[in-house]
């Protein structure tokens, strides 16, 4: 019998789940449970990427390494690769990267149809099989790179392990599966569902904070007679939100922008960065009325000086539009 383990309830033959196999049941029902509470598109994909992904494993339990019936064999492979193209797609998803969607949709049924037929006609080809390993994990790692990318320069973890999980995933082959530890398997599992979760669970805590600064904001702006107070809370509140070390509002005064508000700069700064004249990049920003993320190592000479003194790296500057044009700039500077 290819289970290997069973258990006999009311006269009927239940496979025994392992340890690895048991791990992934609990993940994918968890995910569901949070999926009714988010309803997140890209965490629907992520679990039906995760029940291909168990099925994949499942259809060959029981059976050695490259043991498997070839038509065994062909359907966890395709499964396998249909798997790491949903959660790809889940990424793309998430990263709202929509264009990649349709060259996924066509890589991953090729991929998956070379996999099956590769092992029912060609299963002891090498360079069939190598060819198979690279073109999933092109795949994966193109997952990776996206979703770091997206998420580049925030201090959070959730995209670093999801990414992580995607260098993991790996078929089963007799070269390397012999030299890869027993329980590395099982952590890569739960590796990739514990991340995902963990990812969900961040985002809702962004858009939590997010909507306690909108909170914020509407009773500044209820309570306050004048716009100085409104604005103080403004550059408070973002400021913490988007974790940045320094931050200030610049008041349309002419052909300058004055500093009316600040948070985390110095005396020094403000002597010399108070009244700055409208640049080129400034002027695209306020003419366009689209942020744009200012790099120290672009900017000017003369205001490069003064933000690497205050450790900046890049600033974000957002403009602040009137009813008919913009009226200043908010800045949001991290290190």
């Amino acid at each position: 019998m290819p289970f290997g383990y069973a258990n006999v309830v009311g006269g009927v033959i239940v496979p025994q789940l392992t340890a690895q196999e048991s791990a992934g049941v609990i993940l994918l029902a968890a995910s569901i449970l949070v999926l009714r509470t988010f309803r997140e598109r890209y965490l629907f994909i992520w679990i039906l990427g995760g029940a291909a992904y168990f099925a994949s494993h499942w259809i060959i339990r029981g059976f050695a390494v490259d043991q498997a019936p070839p038509h065994l064999d062909a359907i966890s492979q395709a499964g396998f690769i249909a798997a790491v193209g949903l959660f790809t797609a889940a990424v793309f998803i998430y990263t709202r990267a929509k264009k990649l969607i349709l060259p996924l949709l066509l890589v991953t049924v090729a991929v998956t149809a070379y996999a099956a037929l590769r092992a029912l006609y060609w299963p002891d080809s090498l360079i069939g099989r190598v060819a198979l390993e690279v073109s999933y994990r092109i795949v994966a790692v193109t997952a990776a790179v996206q979703l770091i990318r997206s998420r580049w320069g925030r201090w959070e973890i959730a995209p670093w392990l999801v990414s992580g999980s995607f260098l993991l995933l790996h078929l089963d082959w007799t070269p390397v599966t012999q030299q890869v530890p027993a329980g590395l398997a099982f952590a890569a599992d739960a590796l990739l569902g514990l991340s995902m979760l963990l990812l969900v669970f961040d985002d809702a805590k962004v858009r939590g904070r997010r909507l306690r600064v909108i909170n914020a904001l509407t009773t500044s702006i209820a309570k306050a007679k004048q716009y100085e107070p409104m604005m103080t809370t403004a550059v408070e509140e973002l400021k913490g939100l988007m974790r940045a070390r320094g931050a200030w509002f610049r008041v349309l005064e002419g052909d300058r922008l004055v500093i009316a508000q600040h948070l985390g700069v110095s005396q020094e700064f403000l002597r010399a960065m108070g009244n700055l004249d409208i640049d080129e990049t400034l002027r695209g920003i306020l003419h366009e009325g689209k942020p744009a993320v200012v790099r120290t190592s672009s900017a000017s000479e003369a205001v490069r000086e003064h933000l690497e003194v205050e450790g900046f790296r890049h600033v974000l500057i957002a403009p602040v539009l009137g009813k008919k044009s913009a009226i200043g700039t908010l800045a949001l500077a991290s290190a």
